[in-house]
């Protein structure tokens, strides 16, 4: 227990460390938002190695699931997430990480747009890997990413405070328009993750078919499994 109390106060300092020399004062540093190593949220743990500019969303306490994202003093990146839930050798990974949002976004006067990032979609070709070693190639289509807020949202009866929201678009037509999957992703800073929703492009409109959130923070960490890396 001393052991593990060791490390994960080491693994704060390290991202305090990281992210008073990234940003200015008048900026979110998005890595607060996006993975605080302090908070596990409803069994979705966050995972944080500074020194190797990665975190995993850890999905459950077996270490399994997980979201595995990278980041560096321009933006946050999405690399690596599970295919069967009941497999850790099985996940999907871009060939090429792929930008979600900038790192440092300025504080805005009122809410609104913060960022946009739009991806060709000669950028966003993954592998599906049925095992450590069998995949194959597939392509995501243009991709478009943008940070909205900060608005104030209740998640799970607790009291409304600032969030920011990632709303990630794919499988777009080549003007960036038509895109057949929407995601969005509720971020609280000292939180993370609170709520992600995934929407379908049904007759000019979105229509939420998944949602699930995380209510409940507290201290936390967790190993995460992965037997292929």
């Amino acid at each position: 227990m001393r052991n593990r109390l060791l490390s994960l106060a080491l693994l704060l300092l390290g991202s305090m460390i990281s992210s008073a020399q990234t940003c200015k004062t008048t900026q979110y540093d998005m890595l607060d938002w996006m993975a605080p190593v302090q908070s596990t949220m409803n069994g979705h743990y966050n995972v944080v190695l500074p020194n190797a500019g990665t975190f995993y969303w850890v999905k459950s306490s077996n270490g399994y699931p997980w979201d595995v994202d990278t980041f560096d003093s321009q933006y946050i990146y999405q690399s690596i997430t599970e295919q069967d839930w009941s497999n850790p050798s099985t996940y999907k990974i871009f060939q090429v990480a792929l930008p979600w949002m900038p790192r440092c976004i300025d504080v805005p006067v009122i809410p609104g747009k913060l960022a946009s990032i739009t991806v060709d979609a000669t950028k966003t070709w993954f592998d599906i890997h049925t095992s450590c070693t069998n995949f194959t190639t597939h392509n995501l289509g243009y991709v478009v990413n943008e940070m909205w807020g900060p608005y104030s949202q209740s998640i799970g009866g607790q009291l409304a405070v600032p969030t920011l929201t990632l709303s990630y678009r794919y499988s777009c037509d080549n003007r960036y328009n038509n895109c057949s999957d929407k995601e969005t992703f509720a971020l609280q800073k000292g939180n993370g993750m609170v709520q992600w929703t995934h929407y379908v492009l049904e007759n000019g409109r979105y229509v939420q078919v998944n949602q699930s959130t995380h209510s409940s923070a507290k201290l936390g960490s967790i190993t995460p499994l992965h037997p292929c890396w």
